[in-house]
């Protein structure tokens, strides 16, 4: 056994972050873990010990300690564990940062609106060697700090991007091997405009300029110890120089303007008051740099043109080795897709997305910094044709988090699917989680958010990331009486209010805590959180009825497929059902979190109103026969998941969606709401074959449909890219827009079968179409692993494999079987297993075998007259189809589809034990099929 980190509020020793409520937790890995292991914790500082506990048992793998923090002070961290007298340790720190803002600076800059690059600049001596040097930093809008032309830190984009009127984020920064050589030392703060000062939003066209302000400034103190151990302090001050920039012009839309040939420009320097009413130590994970990718094609184009495919579409830039003549001016168009052999463009919309570069003529890398861009590939404008595309390089730019799941199977469009939602995950978590990387949007959307979190959480370690966009939430929120804006920051006006979007005010908090059961998320948002449900429900006081969510526009079902909306955005569920069991769901999250936080009367109050909204909306939705007023497939399955319906109308009402979706030809018609519910809707009510057919199909609208059209990460719409590779040419259509990529989650808790909750649950919904499944992903204890196999082509053995964490025993329920063999002893569904490595195998009572069923079109088998003729003696209207001209006409429905409908001409709907013997027929059939091949 060993341990394999230590984290601090879910990072891996964060310097400079606001640590008020700290949570530390370590991870083992093992096949077999001790039953007497016990847990110490000791932090200290300065040699002495601020934290100790006794060795306790350790019922978990975390600590909450509580002591007073220091500012600018290191703390180290020793994770003890010890079992039968045997100890283990390991070590980790954590430093804080300011904590109470600056104290020995000023804001410095300009506020000349004609300038949108600065630098400020600095010339120190250091006359001895330094031991330490820390330095802290803001800036408006996006900094950079050089010391001696060395770039400090491997982070970008800072510092982030939040309402800067409410509050700017302080960085920490080790600076001592930059200064630890005495003499001078130039330190040059370099600022552009970035999402403070640049155009930024969707209300006018390519955006509004100064949405948070028209100055560029910067505050830094350097704090460094020498090497006899006193302390000095060099803050912004008046004795600062202040120059115009290299960077002339650069914006998010915009991209960047960098001419190294200018001579720079000295600028009066200007003192500014406090900006914003909060300086805090940093919540945002810092941007970096991650993958590298090379080129894997130089396009010649039909216009002459030379453009670059790095065969992944993602956020970020291009790097090149610049080795051009003095005075050369190059530029780089980003873009994501290719047309008519040329690169397209016109989904970018204003966004001028390019860089331009004026050479210097010295041999060396050349990059943006103050913009990003989203893209697969870019076309080089002023290079030399024979330019060597070995000088370039694309860099994958996104918030620091780490990679802890993945799902892989044996089919490779799966995978592929798999790869393009974790590539949309980390295009759009950049700082705040925007909706697309490429065009003039980019905004902190809240119903992508709150509809992915539960998936990106399996995916990355997002409780860092989730945190700070909680508290950016709440920051809008308190500024507009607990309504939650359409996208935070609200960069340009207070739309918002409305269903699943503004829910994310509840569902990132609970989905943080029941990732991680750490509750800080929940303490630092149940304010927030209760206030969003009181605006709904003071809302719905004005209605008919304060149980329900009525009469408000609400974005519904937003680019589903069934629309009769006039501008075809969103389906036809209608609204006030998706608002009013949304305003159910996040009711019922506060109540539970209620719980968890020991807030008895707020428990009370909010289970008894997400009682009362279930009995409004059951009573307003369904007719007195138990009857949903409608039939989408996005109502249908939103009343499955969420449990809304009359009692004992779970069955009927999961044969109503099943009805719904043979009608669409066992296709999906769901947008934002019903994508998400659809397949565990299907899933959890004994219909997972038709959940894993749907998510099979490889034509138009599915997701593995973007998958053989080349797609590398998530698209917006279903049909972006038509069948024949043109795109969508309208004016809303990224090709980099993960929401839809929530069906991963489907992949975790149903394939996989791994599911969270007051006892871990191993339930793998097994299908005969995969041969094999297996993934990961990060519980607070360590990493569960599942996978599984049908063995042979028979389908008569499963063999299933699992890792289960520390502390982590599971509930093993297995598919058509009631008892299996884990380890060499023999077991029953609904047994627990112990957290440890476990080998289990068993025999079906139905073979797996990847055969057709009554969901099958017909045009899969209808020419294999062994099947044909033993469904004539099955199905009544086999004799009808028959018929000349009807098989080719009814050829792409399925025979359950065909049940319903033939009832229009005199054929009674198939019952449910005619389905099951059709079902039967379809598994013998493939049996003797593979007893012949053997």
């Amino acid at each position: 056994m060993e341990i394999k980190q230590v984290k601090i509020n879910h990072m891996n020793n964060p310097i400079g972050f606001e640590l008020n409520d700290l949570f530390i937790n370590c991870t083992i890995q093992d096949n077999k873990y001790p039953k007497d292991l016990e847990k110490k914790l000791i932090i200290t500082t300065n040699n002495e010990t601020v934290f100790e506990t006794k060795w306790q048992a350790a019922e978990n793998l975390s600590f909450k300690p509580v002591f007073k923090l220091q500012s600018k002070t290191r703390y180290n961290v020793n994770f003890e564990l010890r079992t039968n007298q045997k100890i283990l340790s390991q070590m980790a720190f954590f430093e804080t940062g300011l904590m109470t803002g600056f104290n020995k600076s000023k804001w410095i800059g300009t506020d000349d609106a004609s300038v949108h690059g600065l630098d400020l600049i600095k010339q120190i001596n250091f006359p001895k060697e330094i031991k330490q040097g820390r330095l802290y930093i803001s800036g408006l809008g996006l900094y950079e700090v050089y010391i001696d032309d060395v770039k400090v830190g491997d982070e970008y984009l800072a510092p982030g991007f939040t309402n800067y009127n409410y509050y700017i984020q302080i960085a920490t920064h080790d600076i001592t091997k930059f200064i630890q050589t005495p003499g001078v030392h130039t330190i040059r703060i370099s600022l552009g405009d970035g999402w403070y000062r640049g155009k930024l939003g969707i209300k006018e066209h390519g955006g509004k300029e100064n949405q948070y302000g028209n100055a560029l400034m910067a505050n830094a103190e350097i704090d460094y110890v020498d090497n006899i151990g006193i302390s000095h302090t060099i803050g912004t001050d008046d004795s600062w120089q202040t120059k115009t920039s290299q960077i002339s012009h650069s914006g998010i839309y915009y991209g960047e303007d960098f001419d190294e040939t200018i001579a720079t420009v000295d600028l009066p320097l200007k003192q500014f008051e406090q900006p914003t009413k909060h300086l805090k130590d940093r919540l945002s994970l810092p941007i970096k740099t991650h993958e590298v990718f090379n080129v894997k094609e130089k396009i010649s184009t039909p216009s002459d043109g030379i453009v670059l495919d790095f065969g992944q579409n993602m956020a970020g830039w291009v790097d090149f080795k610049n080795n051009l003549p003095k005075g050369t001016k190059v530029e780089l168009e980003y873009g994501e897709i290719i047309q008519n052999g040329e690169l397209y463009r016109g989904n970018l919309r204003s966004a001028r997305a390019s860089f331009t570069y004026v050479s210097d003529g010295k041999q060396h890398f050349v990059r943006p910094h103050f913009t990003y861009f989203g893209f697969r590939y870019v076309k080089l404008i002023g290079f030399p044709n024979d330019y060597d595309i070995n000088n370039f390089q694309a860099q994958a730019l996104y918030s620091d988090m780490e990679n802890i799941g993945n799902v892989h199977s044996d089919n490779k469009l799966v995978n592929q699917l798999f790869s393009n939602i974790q590539w949309g995950q980390r295009s759009n978590f950049m700082d705040v989680p925007t909706d697309c990387p490429q065009r003039d949007e980019r905004l902190g959307w809240t119903g992508d958010a709150a509809i992915f979190a539960k998936t990106a959480s399996y995916n990355m370690d997002t409780y860092q990331f989730n945190r700070k966009f909680a508290y950016d939430v709440a920051v809008e929120q308190s500024i507009n009486k607990g309504k939650v804006p359409l996208y935070v920051p609200a960069v340009d006006g207070d739309d918002g209010g409305k269903a699943v979007w503004s829910d994310v005010a509840t569902i990132i908090p609970w989905t943080n805590y029941t990732r991680t059961k750490d509750a800080s998320t929940l303490r630092q948002n149940f304010g927030a959180m209760m206030s969003w449900v009181d605006w709904v429900h003071d809302y719905a006081k004005t209605t008919r009825n304060e149980f329900l969510w009525l009469d408000a526009d609400q974005l519904g079902d937003w680019l589903a497929l069934d629309t009769e909306d006039i501008m075809h955005l969103k389906g036809k569920t209608p609204d006030e059902l998706i608002a009013s069991a949304y305003y159910y769901q996040s009711a019922r999250i506060v109540a539970a979190s209620a719980e968890v936080l020991n807030a008895k009367r707020e428990h009370d109050y909010y289970q008894l109103l997400a009682a009362k909204i279930k009995e409004a909306f059951v009573a307003e939705f369904f007719t007195a026969s138990g009857r949903l007023i409608t039939d989408t497939q996005t109502a249908l399955a939103l009343c499955l998941k969420l449990k809304l319906y009359p009692k004992d109308d779970q069955e009927s009402l999961t044969d109503k969606l099943v009805a719904r979706i043979e009608k669409d030809r066992n296709h999906l018609t769901t947008g934002f709401v019903g994508t998400p519910a659809l397949l565990p809707a299907l899933s959890q009510n004994g219909q997972n074959e038709l959940a894993v057919q749907m998510f099979l199909n490889e034509d138009y609208p599915s997701w593995l449909y973007q998958v053989k059209l080349g797609a590398t990460t998530i698209w917006e719409r279903w049909d972006s890219v038509k069948p024949d590779g043109k795109i969508n040419d309208n004016g809303m259509n990224s090709l980099n827009h993960y929401s839809a990529g929530a069906v991963m989650q489907w992949a975790y808790e149903y394939l996989l079968g791994i599911k969270q909750g007051q006892q871990l649950q191993i339930k793998p919904a097994i299908s005969p179409k995969f041969h094999s499944m297996e993934g990961h992903t990060q519980l607070v204890t360590g990493q569960v692993k599942v996978s599984w196999q049908i063995v042979g082509k028979a389908g008569n053995e499963v063999h299933v494999s699992l890792d289960l964490p520390y502390n982590q025993p599971a509930k093993v329920d297995l598919p058509r079987t009631n008892d299996w063999i884990a380890d060499g002893i023999k077991h029953q569904n609904g047994d627990i297993l112990p957290a440890g490595h476990h080998e289990i195998v068993y025999r079906p009572m139905r073979p797996f075998v990847n055969n057709f069923d009554v969901h099958t079109a017909l045009v899969k088998f209808i020419d294999d007259k062994a099947i044909t003729n033993k469904l004539n003696q099955l199905v009544p209207f086999w004799g009808f189809l028959n018929l000349p001209g009807n098989m080719d006409h009814f050829k792409d429905y399925s025979i359950l589809q065909l049940s319903q409908e033939m009832k229009g001409i005199g054929f009674s709907p198939l019952t449910k034990e005619q389905v099951a013997q059709i079902n039967q027929m379809f598994m013998d059939y493939e049996s003797e099929q593979i007893k012949k091949d053997n």
